[in-house]
C-alpha cells in the first residue's frame, strides 16, 4: 500500500522534493529523547556550549587541560544536550475553515489545506524522532491527541484529520488558556492553524505569554484568496459561516475598495502582534502550493536557526 493511499493528506512525491534540511526549533526545548534540538539542561553531546570553573563534585574528566595550561585555572567543559521537540499542532476547525466547500475550481477548504500542512510536518518530526500531537479545536477542544514521537502515530492523526468536519464558531482565546495548562510544564513547539476570525486584543497577549515561556510558536494564517482579494462584481448575499442566520446583501463592486483597505489593516495588525509578540508569521494563501509553503518555511528556519546559533 502507498502512502498517498494510507495518508490521503499526504503527497509523497512533494515530500519527497523538500530540502534535506531538519525541522529544528528556534528557542530552546524539552523533551524526554535525545535528538536535534538544543536543550536547557547540560549534559554530553558533541556539540560544546561553554567553559565553567571547576568546583567539587564536577567530574575531573571533563576539566580542559589545555585551558588549564594557558590560565593556571581548573575549568570544565559544558556541552549543549540536545533534545527531541515537542510539537502541539493546533487545527482550527470553526465553520469558516470550510470555506470555500462546494466551489467549481476544487481549491481545498480552508481547513483541508491546513490539514496538509499540519501532516506533512508531523511526518517530518516523526522521522527525526521528534515528537507531535494534534489539537482541533472550534469552541471547545473537539479532538486531543497528545505529542508521541512513534512514526506509526501518523496514521491516527491521518484519520482524525480525514474525519473532522469544520462548524461551529471560533473560540481561540479559551482554547490557549486550556492549552497552557497542557504545555507549561515543558518548553515546547506551538503551531497555530487558522483564518484567526478572532478578537486579536484578547489572543494576542495569550500568544505573546507563550513565546515569553519559551515556547517557539508558529501561526500559520490561511486564508482563501476570495478574502484576500474580493472578486465579486456584482449584487451578492453574503453569508456568516459561524453564525447562522446572518447574512447581508451588497453591491459588491462598490464595496470592494473599502474591503481590501480593512482587510490590509487587519493583516498588518496581526504581523504586528507577532512581530512584537516573537510568533514566527506565515500568511497562506490556499491557491498556493503546500509543498513550496513548507519548502520556504523549513529554509527560512534554517537560516535563522544558524544566525542565531
Amino acid at each position: 500500500m502507498s502512502i498517498q493511499s494510507r495518508f490521503p493528506l499526504l503527497n509523497p512525491q512533494s515530500i519527497s522534493k523538500l530540502p534535506p534540511v531538519a525541522l529544528k526549533a528556534l528557542r530552546v526545548v524539552e523533551g524526554t529523547l535525545a535528538g536535534l534540538h538544543q536543550s536547557p539542561h547540560h549534559g554530553q553531546s558533541i556539540e560544546f556550549n561553554q567553559h565553567k570553573e571547576y568546583s567539587p563534585g564536577d567530574e575531573i574528566r571533563k576539566i580542559d587541560w589545555k585551558l588549564y595550561a594557558k590560565s593556571d585555572r581548573y575549568y570544565v567543559k559544558q556541552f549543549e544536550d540536545e533534545t527531541n521537540v515537542r510539537a502541539f499542532l493546533l487545527l482550527d476547525a470553526s465553520a469558516s475553515m470550510a470555506y470555500p466547500d462546494g466551489q467549481e475550481d476544487d481549491r481545498p477548504t480552508k481547513f483541508r489545506y491546513s490539514s496538509i500542512l499540519a501532516l506533512s510536518m508531523a511526518y517530518l518530526l516523526f522521522r527525526q524522532g521528534d515528537a507531535a500531537g494534534l489539537f482541533v479545536f472550534n469552541e471547545t477542544l473537539r479532538n486531543l491527541m497528545p505529542p508521541r514521537n512513534k512514526p506509526s502515530y501518523l496514521l491516527p492523526l491521518s484519520l482524525a484529520l480525514e474525519e473532522e468536519s469544520p462548524q461551529g464558531e471560533t473560540a481561540l482565546f479559551p482554547i490557549l488558556q486550556q492549552m497552557s495548562e497542557v504545555v507549561r510544564r515543558k518548553r515546547s513547539m506551538l503551531v497555530l492553524f487558522s483564518d484567526l476570525f478572532v478578537d486579536l486584543e484578547k489572543v494576542g497577549p495569550l500568544l505573546r505569554q507563550y513565546n515569553a515561556q519559551g515556547h517557539d510558536v508558529i501561526l500559520f494564517h490561511v486564508l482563501d484568496r476570495d478574502e484576500l482579494e474580493f472578486p465579486f462584481r456584482e449584487q451578492t448575499l453574503f453569508q456568516d459561516l459561524e453564525i447562522k442566520g446572518q447574512e447581508l446583501q451588497i453591491d459588491a463592486h462598490a464595496i470592494r475598495p473599502y474591503y481590501l483597505e480593512e482587510v490590509q489593516n487587519y493583516l498588518a495588525q496581526v504581523k504586528k502582534t507577532c512581530h512584537e509578540g516573537g510568533i514566527e508569521y506565515w500568511q497562506v494563501n490556499t491557491s498556493d502550493n503546500p509543498e513550496e509553503i513548507l519548502r520556504s518555511f523549513l529554509l527560512q528556519r534554517s537560516r535563522s536557526r544558524r544566525r542565531a546559533v
